[in-house]
């Protein structure tokens, strides 16, 4: 039998497991090629855990050089251009073609979508944002920390709960929780949609328990960030000592100018088998979409 390759986009926990199950699944002969742009693979959940001081950074991070003892080849560039009628993709300058493409390139933080955000910092979907809100809360002494969701869809709808019980706890541990205040401001209507009303009341139960401020339908419009104020689009205005804040999400820019994205810019996908529309090509994770029952898209919140 002829080699095979198989072009696995991104490495993120989609793409390395996927490239992992596909090198013990094909023949010695098929080649796995995983293409990604960083040398580290970050493991995205325990981002909270890096921000909250639980993790260090060495901790959620892994090269991703070693995967070549498996049987995958890394590959480390930019995926440049998606042809998926061909199954080709330009990785820095250069053509790769594949007999299957597997897209797992997941959704890309667009933070300058409000002004003021990106001079803000301190996200906890990237290393460097949750080294921030980390940094920032270990110095406060007091004042008003505001978990903000910025705008919808965003990936891992439990994330900014997580992160405001995470950080009322350090609060508490550091005992200036009594000086401080915790407000959750979200673009939603409710926490974790996608679970259903029931898990969307206990998490505003938990909040409460906790004395944590819960602000539903609040998308942000500007970051202030010489002031320490927010403004949202519903007209109100809020103030804050640190900021750890869910940036608007949308596709990558080089899926968004692909045959594969829809309209709205994702990719959408076969939910029982992964593969788009193009034969031979599939996509994971959070650069898909899949409407769910109850109108609202998968994994998205």
């Amino acid at each position: 039998m002829a080699e095979r390759t198989v072009l696995v986009l991104g490495g993120g926990v989609g793409g390395v497991v996927v490239a992992n199950v596909l090198r013990r699944e094909l023949a010695p002969e098929d080649r796995v090629v995983l293409i990604e742009r960083a040398r580290h693979h970050t493991f995205g959940p325990s981002l909270l855990w890096l921000m909250s001081g639980s993790r260090k950074t060495e901790q959620v991070q892994r090269d991703l050089g070693p995967l070549a003892r498996r049987g995958i080849e890394v590959r480390q560039g930019a995926v440049q251009e998606i042809d998926p009628e061909r199954r080709r993709v330009v990785v820095d300058g250069e053509t790769l073609t594949g007999d299957a493409v597997v897209v797992s390139l997941g959704a890309a933080l667009a933070p300058e979508r409000v002004p003021g955000l990106p001079e803000a910092g301190g996200n906890f979907y990237t290393v460097q944002g949750a080294q921030e809100v980390r940094d920032r809360v270990s110095s406060l002494s007091g004042g008003r920390v505001a978990v903000v969701v910025a705008d919808v869809p965003f990936k891992c709808p439990a994330a900014p709960y997580e992160a405001a019980m995470l950080l009322e706890h350090v609060l508490r541990r550091r005992r200036v929780r009594d000086r401080t205040t915790v407000s959750v401001y979200a673009a939603e209507p409710a926490p974790m949609g996608v679970a259903g009303l029931a898990v969307s009341q206990g998490i505003v139960a938990f909040l409460r328990e906790l004395g944590i401020e819960y602000f539903p339908n609040y998308r942000l419009a500007e970051v202030d960030v010489a002031a320490r104020r927010l403004r949202f689009q519903n007209g109100e205005v809020a103030e804050f000592d640190v900021l750890a804040v869910v940036p608007p999400h949308e596709a990558p820019p080089v899926v968004r100018r692909s045959p594969l994205a829809g309209p709205d810019g994702w990719v959408p996908i076969d939910p029982v088998t992964c593969e788009t529309r193009f034969p031979n090509v599939f996509a994971i994770g959070d650069v898909t979409v899949v409407p769910l029952k109850l109108g609202k898209p998968f994994p998205f919140s």
